[in-house]
């Protein structure tokens, strides 16, 4: 752009070219616009036009399907449970080596298998994953590296912070330095995977980036998604199954496992709001509490989030405060004191509640001042106060707040209670 506002644009967005030659281009184009001579100079030969850097091509990784990713999981961990079993370890010893290979079988299968084609950037790190064959994801080191720095931006805000909002989200000071310092150096490697995928060299390498290759999956550090944890654990749990032995197979996963749990709990802190179904492939139940979320044995002090699941059929959100459970549901404000969602079904004192706080309402034509979820005699039981009009004397009419308990199963009202001078009162 020139003095005078007048601007053009030369290349296109994947041009790349050093400041000092962009800003050689800016002076010759704008020699005529800014001329302080009666005459104006003439460009005696035509700008040179950036040569475009082609996108880089994405490549193709093969993952092991999530069924045999979680069905190894178990195995391992009832084998290391069973070790003074030994008929029993035998067993789970067999089955291990039979799904080893399966597991074998299935990435010779995705290496075998035509590669995508489709040249467009995939929005997040991989698609989809199938559940029963192995699959080949399209893979864009650039895009990482992009969504890398995006996380580091993020992080640096979260370092401003003071110590007490901090703790709201579950972090400590020493934590937000730590995950900086990492996510520092992972966006190194990730930057010479880039590189070597565009074929551009922007600098020279180094210890941490000299022995990346492009198909190696950097530690994500923090992740955006389930999915992002669940594709490094495939990818790392293929390298455990190649170790020889079981003794040094349970050890190496009793590492990777706490790697993941690590990630699991940043991903949870890193989050207001967290679909539970995220975390579907990686834990089996998550329980909220007081001022707490667990995911299996993975605990995430807080009271600044926001679990998103579904009671019965309609979506809500469960939330950790510091003395009990709220459950938001559309315009109801449900309190109780634990929920756990496993396999998608919410509970408390593990029993099923299958029909929300708004549905039940709508079903009796009721519209409660208060509501309060508990289990009662192995029920999921609904204690809700509304009021009721009725007359005092037989004659004065007035508001009297009547409890109804509601079976959270089906709607049906169990029980309904009135204040002690309610035979003063008629309806």
């Amino acid at each position: 752009q020139c003095h005078d506002g007048y601007e053009t644009t030369l290349g296109d967005a994947t041009s790349c070219k050093s400041s000092e030659t962009w800003q050689q281009y800016a002076k010759e184009l704008c020699v005529n616009r800014c001329s302080t001579g009666k005459e104006p100079k003439n460009i005696t030969k035509p700008l040179p036009q950036p040569f475009p850097i082609p996108a880089p091509k994405p490549i193709s990784i093969c993952y092991i399907s999530d069924n045999l990713m979680q069905e190894y999981d178990q195995l391992i961990l009832k084998l290391q449970k069973a070790e003074s079993d030994k008929v029993r370890a035998e067993e789970i010893t067999k089955k291990i080596i039979a799904l080893k290979q399966e597991i074998t079988k299935q990435q010779r299968e995705c290496a075998n298998s035509p590669q995508p084609t489709t040249t467009s950037r995939p929005v997040s790190l991989a698609p989809p994953i199938a559940i029963d064959k192995p699959n080949t994801a399209s893979v864009n080191r650039c895009d990482e590296a992009a969504q890398w720095e995006n996380k580091i931006v993020y992080y640096k805000k979260l370092s401003g912070l003071d110590d007490a909002d901090l703790k709201k989200d579950g972090f400590s000071r020493e934590e937000i330095e730590k995950i900086l310092k990492d996510l520092s150096l992972g966006f190194e490697k990730v930057k010479a995977q880039c590189d070597n995928q565009s074929g551009t060299i922007t600098a020279p390498p180094t210890a941490i980036t000299d022995s990346v290759l492009v198909t190696e999956t950097v530690k994500p550090i923090v992740v955006e998604s389930g999915q992002e944890i669940s594709v490094y654990y495939k990818i790392k749990l293929e390298k455990t199954i190649s170790a020889k032995g079981e003794e040094k197979q349970i050890e190496e996963l009793k590492i990777l496992r706490d790697e993941i749990d690590g990630l699991i709990a940043n991903f949870i802190k890193s989050r207001k709001e967290l679909e539970v179904s995220e975390l579907n492939n990686l834990v089996t139940e998550v329980k909220v509490s007081r001022g707490e979320i667990k995911a299996d044995n993975i605990a995430v002090k807080t009271t600044e989030k926001k679990m998103l699941a579904n009671m019965g059929d309609r979506p809500v959100s469960i939330e950790p405060t510091a003395s009990q459970v709220l459950i938001r549901d559309k315009s109801f404000e449900i309190k109780t004191d634990e929920v756990v969602i496993k396999e998608n079904v919410l509970s408390v004192g593990g029993v099923e509640v299958k029909m929300s706080a708004s549905e039940v309402a709508e079903k009796l034509g009721i519209a409660p001042q208060t509501i309060e979820l508990k289990e009662e005699n192995a029920r999921a039981v609904y204690n809700m106060k509304i009021k009721e009009r009725r007359k005092l004397f037989w004659v004065i009419p007035f508001n009297v707040q009547k409890t109804i308990a509601v079976d959270a199963a089906n709607g049906n009202v169990l029980t309904e209670r009135l204040p002690w001078y309610s035979f003063l009162t008629t309806k």
